[in-house]
């Protein structure tokens, strides 16, 4: 175990804590070397844990909770004063939100909060990051703070609310997670490293919400477990507060090895009994926030949406090798760019403006820069002579307009560059990319496309058809991915009528704050023929009753959508394809479309209106909300199997 001297303040006013990280309930070893230490050094005044602490489910935590048992029961005893945060058991977040005493010296500090401890103000964080499941709880007294063990935006704006209130500042925030970025604005040689030589695995690791908390609460300390890695991490100066912050990733009790530490002690003074100059003091290897670059959303601070025009000054001085590109479409990608001028000159580097970063909508401008300044001219020669996506695409040498910052426009250099073709998002739910997403529930995959079963499906073989790569709405999609997921949809479509089974097919895009949230997702839902001709019925049932006063629009094709959103690619929509009439060459499809209004005073589109569309239908209200119908792993796993057999002779050769 390590100890630090951490503040200026007397001796009388310090407190000595010890840290630690995932006990994952070896209490038994977590104590003894609790013993160990304080015979070693002292006394403690605190043990406060992070991470996982309770026993894992399982095999493998029967032991554990045998001997978590008798501590409850009071066979065994803590030796010291123990508060803990618990990443992992979604019982005990349902069943003590508010904190629980386990047994005698052993509490759980609940879901979240700040508290005082031995004079210290703590506040906490339980519960893990779930992409899934983060953006989807509702503000009101209806919403939840936690969906099983993963906490959602809701439980996080209450915590900075709650610390917003407090007249002094946090002096320790504990987290399960570490805070994404945290390895931003350090020098090589301060960046958190692997022991044993792997590559950190941040999705896995850290979360952006975290990083989001730190930066809002600035705690002196902040504290995190997970990783499994013991890292302290230089300080850094607060922004608003003053004073700086310190971060520490704490190992596993049970796992052994330098730079694993479980351990770690702290001497540090309330911030309420510090003078003002102590706590302001700044160590000589203080550095900047790293959470700078994480936590500020893209575009301007007040979100306002800025034309093309008001991107380039006037009377600035030109970019003489490079363009400036207008009137481009949401779905436009680099490639087609890339086509279009190509044979103009050596093309540099191409940055289109997005509305969230990487694989999001294009907000209609960009730039490219070329190899020599004839170059960019020649491409001039092309102003709206190039047509895309219906629009012909203005052309002009680029003229930066100068920032508050004094640094002028254009692209902006940045050190992380914005992807510009759409990539998979490390820590969305549904892009391959991630190791969280369920691989087991994966019928087929192609390069471009894959297609799985429903979380939570209406009936057995209601699926999903999703590109591979991040892409928030089928309208920003590229046209070659469009014609990809439509290849799929037309395929599971012959398989089910092969069956005897017409479609309800929907899309729904509503952006989310983060963009991990954004991966969009075609369900495609086989419904009986004796059903079909009652789907326009439903649809208008659904639409009367949660989009009040609102009309669809009928259109001929899914790619037409991108034409109906008032030009602006975060215009949420829904869109349905319907069994329609019966006709001498079979049943028709009938397409609907409703877009959110540009003035924004339309009614917002619930999340399950597909869902409601579908009960209605099938007269199954109880399945609309997907999670009252998930089924267990091994049911998945096996309806999954069954779906790749029976889709294999449709299936689509991808790229």
């Amino acid at each position: 175990g390590k100890s630090e001297v951490a503040s200026m303040g007397t001796d009388a006013d310090r407190r000595r804590i010890l840290l630690v990280g995932d006990v994952e309930g070896s209490l038994t070893k977590l104590y003894s070397q609790v013993e160990a230490q304080q015979k070693k050094v002292g006394a403690f005044d605190a043990l406060l844990a992070v991470g996982a602490y309770l026993p894992a489910l399982g095999e493998g935590g029967k032991e554990a909770a045998a001997v978590l048992a008798e501590y409850v029961s009071g066979a065994r005893k803590a030796p010291i004063d123990t508060f803990f945060i618990e990443s992992k058991s979604a019982a005990f977040l349902q069943v003590a939100p508010d904190g629980k005493q386990l047994c005698e010296r052993v509490s759980f500090l609940g879901g979240f909060g700040v508290c005082e401890i031995k004079g210290l103000k703590i506040a906490y964080l339980s519960g893990s990051h779930d992409p899934a499941v983060y953006g989807t709880a509702k503000d009101g007294d209806d919403g939840a703070d936690f969906v099983g063990s993963a906490y959602t935006a809701r439980a996080v704006k209450k915590l900075i609310q709650l610390a917003k209130e407090q007249t002094s500042p946090i002096d320790i925030l504990l987290t399960a997670e570490w805070p994404m970025g945290i390895q931003e604005r350090l020098d090589e040689a301060e960046k958190p490293k692997d022991p044993d030589g792997q590559s950190i695995d941040w999705v896995k690791v850290s979360s952006q919400p975290i990083a989001e908390l730190c930066a809002a609460l600035e705690p002196r300390y902040h504290v995190f477990g997970t990783g499994d890695i013991f890292y302290q991490r230089p300080p850094f100066q607060t922004k608003e507060a003053g004073h700086v912050c310190r971060c520490i990733g704490l190992g596993k009790v049970t796992t052994k090895g330098k730079g694993r530490a479980a351990f770690h002690g702290l001497s540090l003074s309330p911030a309420t009994s510090m003078p003002e100059t102590a706590l302001k003091q700044r160590p000589a290897n203080t550095g900047p926030s790293p959470f700078g670059a994480v936590v500020q959303p893209t575009g301007d601070s007040q979100g306002e949406k800025r034309d093309a025009a008001a991107m380039e000054g006037d009377d600035a001085a030109e970019e003489k090798d490079t363009v400036f590109l207008g009137k481009l479409p949401p779905n436009i990608d680099q490639k087609r760019i890339q086509a279009a001028l190509k044979h103009v000159g050596k093309i540099e580097r191409i940055h289109l403006a997005r509305e969230e970063g990487e694989g999001s909508a294009c907000k209609g401008f960009g730039w490219v820069t070329f190899s020599t300044p004839e170059e960019a001219q020649a491409a001039c020669e092309l102003s709206e002579l190039l047509e895309c996506g219906g629009r012909k695409i203005m052309i002009s040498i680029s003229k930066p307009k100068t920032r508050a910052d004094g640094t002028t426009g254009g692209p902006r250099k940045k050190k992380r560059e914005i992807q510009i073709v759409i990539e998979p998002h490390s820590e969305c739910w549904f892009c391959l990319v991630n190791p969280k997403v369920e691989k087991h529930m994966i019928v087929t995959a192609t390069t471009e496309v894959y297609i799985a079963t429903a979380r939570g499906p209406i009936n057995p073989y209601h699926v999903q058809v999703l590109p591979v790569k991040h892409a928030p709405c089928f309208a920003a999609c590229p046209p070659e991915l469009q014609q990809a997921m439509q290849a799929q949809v037309m395929a599971l479509r012959k398989m089910f009528l092969e069956a005897g089974q017409e479609c309800l097919i929907w899309e729904r895009w509503i952006p989310m704050g983060m963009s991990a949230a954004n991966h969009m997702q075609i369900q495609v839902l086989p419904i009986d023929k004796s059903r079909a001709a009652d789907a326009r019925e439903a649809l208008q049932a659904a639409v009367k009753q949660h989009l009040a006063g609102v009309t669809l629009k009928r259109v001929k094709s899914p790619v037409d959508v991108a034409d109906n959103l008032n030009d602006d690619p975060t215009t949420p929509y829904i869109y349905f394809e319907l069994p329609g009439d019966l006709t001498a060459r079979g049943r028709q499809i009938e397409r609907y479309l409703y877009a959110a209004p540009a003035s924004g005073s339309g009614p917002r589109i619930p999340l399950n209106l597909g869902r409601q569309v579908a009960c209605g239908l099938l007269g199954c209200d109880d399945k609309v909300d997907w999670r009252s119908c998930q089924d267990s792993r091994d049911g998945e796993k096996k309806l999954c199997v069954t779906l790749r057999e029976l889709f294999k002779p449709f299936q689509v050769k991808g790229k």
